[in-house]
């Protein structure tokens, strides 16, 4: 049951209309001039009919359902309006739905004047979407009565506003099932690992510890050097996968976005595989993070952590990473860096090539390209209005590509020594996945032919 606070008043274009009636009323009755006061009474007379009406109680019962109180961008909320009239007569009653511009309405209306009879129950569906990620206070519900003209209204406001948390959009390309195992696959068959575990697969003997299954030691050699000895095994190929977001402010404009939204979709091939996945959110210092782990609900964890980034104003420090990553314990895994070549270069080199130490297989994504809404640097393509300010750009741009095409090299030739990968994003529209299943494959396609050669 929805909480109302009932409010009785004469609108804007009422009371107007009265204080000219009342006016005229008087300065016709001084003056004698029938054709002033005659609208006053004329006034009084409209009203006299809808009195009793309006100030009458307006007994109803209304409550709203929601689909769902987390929404991902792009996709829909369903809310359903149940409204009851519990008075022995006739209801009119007027609905309207006011939201923020941020909240758009696909299905359903704005406005609408129904009439319910007694003890009618009438059920109301709507469908919304939102351009933009974070809270948003929903469904101010206005319902009202009036008059034909508008003066008066009797009206029911909606006074607990739900707060609906809308999650980042996912990526343009979308993979199904099939093909996110197939990009795991591929990954892993890079860099997964085997561990001593519980295992069917034998790994090493070693010295039995107090507290082995007798299943496990091995009696024939414990036989022959006189102790006993223990078998060890291993589990199932681990494959772990990190990823670094940079939010400081050179992740302006589209770059959060489709790091973000690229963040849930490697969450969800992780829920979908089993494999374990983390990530850290870092500027200066990291902000927020989540260690490696593995569950069937990666994706509602991650949505949950980052729906309301946003941007900071700090620059970026990308040793900001080493304790996350140290406090991993040695273990070792997929390190996915999404950042950009802006800022002090030769500190983010320096944090990486330490990062390579703890045994990580490292990837950086480049978000550059003037799709993404920026030219890099801290150059805008908004409000060009003259031939003058086009030109400049034209430079600008230029000198831009320049620049970071030496950063690139530098970054490339960096992480070609650590054994890392460089990808370059040039639009939104790419999809990551993709982009990593075709550079993992050339690689596979590209070491049996080396092992032929030698």
């Amino acid at each position: 049951m929805d909480y109302f606070s009932h409010k009785k008043e004469i609108t804007p274009q009422g009371q107007i209309l009265l204080v000219l009636s009342f006016i005229g009323g008087l300065i016709g009755m001084n003056l004698g001039l029938t054709f002033l006061w005659l609208p006053s009474f004329a006034l009084i007379l409209y009203f006299l009919p809808f009195l009793r009406y309006h100030f009458s109680t307006c007994d109803f019962f209304a409550f709203r359902v929601f689909s769902s109180s987390t929404v991902t961008l792009g996709g829909f909320l369903h809310c359903r309006l149940r409204i009851k009239n519990l008075q022995d007569s006739p209801l009119i009653l007027s609905f309207e739905n006011r939201y923020s511009n941020e909240i758009i309405l696909v299905k359903g209306w704005t406005h609408q004047t129904v009439n319910l009879a007694s003890g009618e129950i009438r059920n109301f569906s709507f469908i919304f979407t939102f351009s933009k990620r974070g809270f948003h206070e929903f469904f101010p519900l206005l319902i009202f009565r009036g008059d034909p003209l508008g003066l008066y209204r009797d009206s029911y406001e909606v006074e607990e506003t739900i707060q609906i948390r809308v999650i980042p959009a996912r990526p343009y390309i979308r993979l199904d099932k099939q093909q996110k195992r197939r990009v795991r696959d591929i990954l892993t068959g890079h860099h997964a690992y085997r561990r001593r575990g519980q295992g069917d697969e034998f790994f090493s003997l070693r010295e039995y510890i107090r507290g082995d299954e007798p299943r496990k030691i091995y009696w024939k050699g414990s036989a022959r050097q006189g102790k006993l000895i223990s078998k060890e095994f291993t589990d199932e190929l681990v494959f772990r996968v990190l990823v670094a977001i940079d939010i400081s402010w050179t992740m302006r404009s589209r770059k959060l976005e489709f790091a973000l939204t690229t963040l849930l979709e490697l969450a969800e091939m992780s829920a979908i595989t089993h494999d374990a996945f983390g990530f850290i959110l870092f500027d200066e210092k990291p902000r927020r993070f989540l260690k490696p782990l593995k569950s069937p609900r990666l994706y509602e964890k991650t949505a949950r952590l980052t729906f309301d980034q946003v941007v900071s104003n700090n620059r970026t420090r990308f040793e900001a990473i080493l304790p996350f990553i140290f406090s991993l314990k040695g273990t070792r895994g997929l390190l996915i860096i999404i950042s950009d070549t802006e800022g002090i270069l030769n500190e983010k080199i320096k944090a990486i090539t330490r990062l390579a130490k703890f045994g990580h297989r490292i990837i950086f994504v480049d978000l550059r390209g003037d799709q993404f809404g920026i030219v890099h640097a801290d150059l805008s393509i908004k409000h060009l209005n003259t031939i003058q300010k086009l030109k400049y750009m034209n430079i600008a741009r230029e000198r831009v590509a320049r620049k970071y095409s030496t950063r690139e090299k530098k970054l490339h030739s960096t992480l070609d020594q650590l054994g890392g990968t460089y990808l370059k994003v040039d639009s939104p529209y790419q999809n990551l996945l993709i982009m990593l299943k075709q550079e993992f494959s050339q690689e596979e396609i590209y070491f049996p032919q080396w092992v032929v050669n030698l």
